[in-house]
């Protein structure tokens, strides 16, 4: 109940914001919003069953295989001590597993749908297919696991999560200043969602900017992206079932993959 009070409070905020000064002209019911509202519901889902059930089986295989001196390294230190240990912590996982979300072909087809926005703003931060979310919070249930944080820092990463994906994808003609070199801004990530394949290789960096900028993987410019989405046209925007589906196709030959990239690009498939 906290967090959904949280991410309306969220919700409200940026929807407001956005209304108020927008980066780029766009309708309120833009392209896919309603397929976002499913995939709120699903990722909301996914949190319950992956915490409610997963979180306790690998809680009983850590204190079944491993030494209790390695559980809970954070537990009885300041509710501040865990909240910024987890957060740079589980970013820097995140950077890692996100460069190899767009390295590694089967998992760029999960990851592809949350880049399918065709519409960048606050909401389309929520698009994530549901595979990739339950991989996602697997991984990241493994730091938690041994370092033991609290309930309260888990809110607080919780909330910062939200408050800085629906700031960084939000549709705002905001720029944060030199604070861009520690967190993520919109002047970063909407270059990260950029439909140009070659320059959404990025800014991957989930609520800190420190990794990118110390691994030669930010790219900040005063100038937007022309167009958001995907480089292809047979990508089924805004149907969740069709999406889901999509992920699970034939991945070609190299040779063909170019081929079809090629295609598309020229407009000449079918």
């Amino acid at each position: 109940m906290e967090m959904l009070f949280i991410f309306s409070i969220i919700a409200l905020i940026f929807f407001t914001a956005e209304r108020i000064d927008p980066a780029r002209t766009q309708p309120v019911f833009r392209r896919g919003i309603f397929t976002d509202g499913i995939y709120t519901v699903t990722s909301i889902l996914v949190r319950v069953l992956v915490n409610g059930y997963l979180f306790v089986m690998i809680s009983q295989l850590g204190e079944t295989f491993f030494p209790a001196y390695l559980i809970g390294v954070l537990s009885g230190q300041p509710i501040l001590v865990q909240s910024v240990a987890i957060i740079v912590l589980l970013d820097m996982f995140f950077y890692v597993m996100h460069r190899l979300k767009h390295r590694w072909q089967w998992w760029w087809r999960l990851h592809e749908t949350h880049h399918s926005s065709q519409d960048l703003d606050w909401f389309s931060s929520v698009r994530f297919h549901p595979l990739e979310k339950v991989l996602d919070r697997t991984i990241y249930l493994l730091p938690l696991l041994f370092l033991g944080a609290s309930k309260e820092a888990l809110l607080v990463l919780a909330t910062v999560d939200a408050m800085v994906a629906s700031f960084s994808h939000s549709n705002l003609n905001w720029r944060i200043g030199p604070f861009i070199y520690i967190f993520v801004g919109p002047e970063m990530h909407r270059w990260h969602h950029s439909s140009d394949p070659k320059r959404r290789e990025c800014n991957y960096g989930n609520n800190l900017s420190i990794f990118d900028w110390m691994f030669g993987t930010a790219y900040l410019t005063q100038e937007n992206p022309t167009s958001f989405g995907l480089d292809d046209s047979r990508y089924p925007e805004g149907n969740m079932i069709k999406q889901f589906i999509y992920a699970f196709r034939p991945i070609p030959s190299p040779e063909k993959d170019e081929s079809q990239s090629r295609e598309i690009k020229t407009g000449k498939s079918h």
